[in-house]
């Protein structure tokens, strides 16, 4: 599969110019990516930080973060809770509340799981867009457009309350393969917004994604191979994917 499974701060698809919101950034962002035949399994660590200054508009405002997952487009190219997933969407450009059949599907397909500090953080409601439809396809950045993917972002508000004192922002999910001829595409997309004036995201030991191919899997990704049981440590850059090819002996 192409896994994309990045935490952003803005949803890229669409805006809400008139929400008053408090912007934060990532200050650092820790992922561990399992990956084996059927998905990738994700368990990132974030610490943000607030953009703004003491008096700022906005600084009092909720935080809204959403948190964006890559779905295969058609039914045949995921495994069954993909197929039981897309069943429940009626479209693939609209918002829903995470309630009914469509929770138990995204429970079973995904199980997004948000934590800051030690406070679960429920995720009420769910947009899907299809960034590579002819109404979408226009506006949306090259970055964000990969044939046979429909992103679906969980969105979430909080107090800013929450995050004083910058504590850990803890993300786990699941996120299905996509298969293809070649076997199973994986991707992942950092996105990295309003970083203070000279910082970069460089350093490992607060920037990285460690992708460890379990039992009966490979990875590829630019020529190099990841052989079934071994790990590799990976930078993140804004906007530049991550692409490995799944394949099975």
């Amino acid at each position: 599969m192409v896994l994309s499974a990045a935490l952003s701060l803005r949803a890229p698809l669409t805006a809400n110019p008139i929400a008053i919101t408090h912007d934060v950034y990532i200050a650092s962002e820790a992922l561990h990516v399992k990956v084996d035949a059927e998905a990738a399994h994700i368990d990132g660590s974030f610490r943000f930080k607030s953009a703004l200054k003491k008096g700022d508009f906005g600084e009092d405002s909720d935080v809204f973060i959403s948190i964006p997952v890559w779905i295969p487009a058609k039914a045949s190219q995921g495994d069954a809770t993909v197929a039981s997933l897309l069943k429940t969407l009626e479209s693939a450009d609209d918002h829903y509340k995470l309630e009914g059949p469509l929770r138990q599907a995204w429970s079973e397909a995904i199980g997004l799981k948000l934590t800051i500090g030690n406070r679960d953080v429920p995720i009420g409601n769910l947009r899907v867009s299809n960034p590579m439809s002819r109404s979408k396809r226009k506006y949306t950045s090259a970055a964000w457009r990969h044939e046979g993917w429909i992103l679906s972002f969980a969105d979430v508000g909080f107090s800013p309350a929450l995050l004083r004192g910058s504590p850990e922002v803890h993300i786990r999910y699941r996120q299905p393969l996509r298969k293809t001829k070649a076997g199973a595409e994986f991707l992942y997309l950092p996105e990295f917004h309003d970083l203070p004036e000279g910082s970069t995201t460089k350093d490992l030991e607060k920037f990285a994604m460690k992708l460890q191919a379990q039992q009966g899997v490979s990875l590829a990704m630019g020529g190099v191979i990841i052989p079934a049981g071994h790990s590799a440590r990976l930078p993140l850059s804004h906007q530049q994917p991550i692409k490995l090819l799944v394949t099975t002996p």
